[in-house]
């Protein structure tokens, strides 16, 4: 148990880059952007979208222009198989949003392969005992 929480913080920093998740926090989507694979899969608040890369950058700036960001944090990393994904939590001026991010692995760098933006909900928030 004690190993697994030193080691923690190393495996944080190997699975979602720090420049992203200021990324996020910021808003910037055409930095979000260069962790886009070439194609990836989107869904943004219950739209589904299979789009490019450029595609992809101005479906989240139109999201940020809408929900200004104030905060972006992570909240679980796992691995699978050779993917790696990740959940956290945007904090913006219309709410908290969950968003899923999953990478895969190609030429030695994680890409992003599917990004999900979901409103949080109460059920997340608040466990039942």
């Amino acid at each position: 148990m004690i190993l697994s929480l030193m080691v923690h913080p190393q495996v944080l920093s190997q699975t979602v880059p720090a420049d992203l998740v200021s990324a996020f926090g910021r808003g910037d989507a055409s930095a979000i952007s260069e962790w886009f694979h070439q194609s990836l899969e989107m869904s943004i608040l219950e739209k589904e979208y299979e789009t490019s890369k450029n595609q992809a950058t101005r479906i989240l700036e139109s999201f940020f222009k809408s929900h200004i960001p104030s905060g972006f944090t992570i909240s679980f990393e796992g691995t699978k198989e050779q993917s790696k994904y990740a959940i956290g939590s945007l904090s913006t001026s219309n709410g908290n949003f969950r968003v899923n991010l999953f990478f895969l692995n190609k030429d030695g760098q994680h890409l992003l392969y599917y990004l999900s933006i979901e409103k949080e909900s109460q059920y997340e928030l608040e466990p039942r005992p």
